[in-house]
């Protein structure tokens, strides 16, 4: 190799062993050809990387990739009378997950079948969470998952029963509701039942709406917030008024509700969110 391709084939691998790293196997297939590269990616993010490696490395080499992520899936997997858990790595056999990405309960809109490899299957939940599913999990091969249109008009009191019916519940890594939730699991399963459908991640849910003041703060409002301390942790509360949220405290390893100044001594807010659609006389 000359010029920029062997900057290309490390970066490459280094995505790769990056990959396996997080997710149990590569899920980056690209070769470094003669005019550019061509292969698979599993996720965005990947082939993102890709392209900006090229930029940086071989701007006249071209790229050809398929995201499996994006691609449209043939089949949906349906949850099958038990919470359908989808993990960060494969599972080993005999083993618990190592981390739940999210789970999904019957009822719930299908994950999208991406890709087999082995005894496991590359999927893509609702609200874009990306992970693997045992063969051996309780599910059945159905149509694939529609695009969830949002309701163009929702009640925020129905957002805020389905929260508060949390109350006490633990506080679950990826859960959405069959042991426990974790912050954002308690978003979006509470947005669902309205036919909201909301990313599955603190991150991409302070992005969504538009933004508003603290000091205008709403019911059904989310709250996105940083945890004070070394790890800050990214974190999402729902707002039930002006001066009170709902939340899944991993502090306090429970759904709880608690004054706002209260939940200000462990958490900085960094950003109020109000989604589009809400009934103004449910506020």
């Amino acid at each position: 190799m000359s010029g920029g391709k062997p900057a290309v084939a490390g970066g490459i691998a280094e995505l790769a062993e990056e990959a396996r790293r997080r997710y149990g196997v590569p899920l980056v297939r690209v070769q470094v050809l003669e005019g550019g590269v061509m292969g698979s990616v599993g996720l965005a993010s990947q082939a993102q990387a890709v392209h900006d490696l090229m930029s940086r490395s071989w701007p006249g080499g071209r790229t050809r990739l398929l995201v499996l992520a994006r691609r449209r899936p043939r089949a949906g997997l349906h949850p099958e009378g038990m919470p359908l858990r989808v993990w960060r790595r494969p599972v080993p056999a005999g083993r618990k997950g190592l981390e739940l990405t999210t789970e999904l309960l019957p009822g719930d809109p299908p994950a999208a079948l991406l890709a087999a490899f082995r005894e496991h299957l590359l999927v893509r939940a609702p609200g874009e969470a990306v992970g693997w599913v045992p063969r051996s999990a309780a599910f059945r091969f159905g149509p694939p998952p529609e695009a969830l249109r949002s309701s163009a008009s929702w009640d925020p009191q129905e957002v805020l029963g389905a929260a508060l019916s949390q109350l006490g519940r633990p506080y679950v890594w990826g859960g959405t509701g069959a042991e426990g939730l974790d912050c954002s699991g308690l978003i979006w399963r509470s947005f669902l039942g309205v036919g909201v459908m909301l990313p599955r991640n603190s991150r991409r849910q302070r992005l969504m709406g538009r933004r508003v003041r603290l000091s205008d703060l709403q019911s059904a409002d989310l709250v996105a917030a940083l945890s004070r301390g070394p790890a800050r942790r990214s974190h999402v509360a729902l707002a039930l008024g002006p001066d009170e949220v709902v939340h899944a405290c991993s502090e306090k390893m429970a759904v709880r509700r608690e004054p706002l100044r209260d939940f200000q001594e462990r958490y900085t807010v960094v950003a109020v969110r109000r989604l589009e659609g809400a009934r103004p006389d449910s506020r």
